[in-house]
């Protein structure tokens, strides 16, 4: 048995890599006659540039004591501020109300099987059992 090598295909969807654009430095202004002096620019010390990427930090806790549902949030470290929290607290507000109502729904259930049994067994006439 052979395997043929597979060849490449150039139908299809081809994607573009953007292009780098390279930042020009501009070449120094010549003075247009010898009177003018140099001017030099000097970097600045000690300045320091803020971060390009925005640096995030990450908290996971739980809703609260009593739920199982893990919340993840994602703040921004240098403000504090909250970038993204999953769930989110409208999903939150209704998971709670989902629970609550399913409570409810399971008191009435218990309360309503307890009510039944205490109630009298009525046997029905129709029982002969044979005889």
């Amino acid at each position: 048995m052979s395997i043929d090598p597979v060849q490449a295909s150039t139908a299809g969807i081809e994607r573009q890599t953007p292009e780098k654009k390279v930042p020009v430095a501009l070449p120094p202004p010549v003075a247009a006659s010898g009177n003018i002096p140099k001017t030099e620019i000097a970097p600045a010390q000690g300045a320091s540039v803020p971060p390009l990427i925005p640096e995030h930090e990450v908290k996971v806790q739980l809703d609260s004591p009593t739920d199982d549902i893990i919340v993840y949030q994602v703040l921004d470290k240098q403000s504090g501020t909250l970038v993204l929290q999953v769930p989110s607290a409208e999903q939150l507000r209704g998971i709670h109300q989902s629970q609550e109502l399913l409570q409810r729904i399971a008191a009435r259930g218990k309360a309503s099987t307890s009510g039944a049994a205490s109630a009298p067994v009525v046997k029905g006439e129709g029982n002969n059992h044979g005889s």
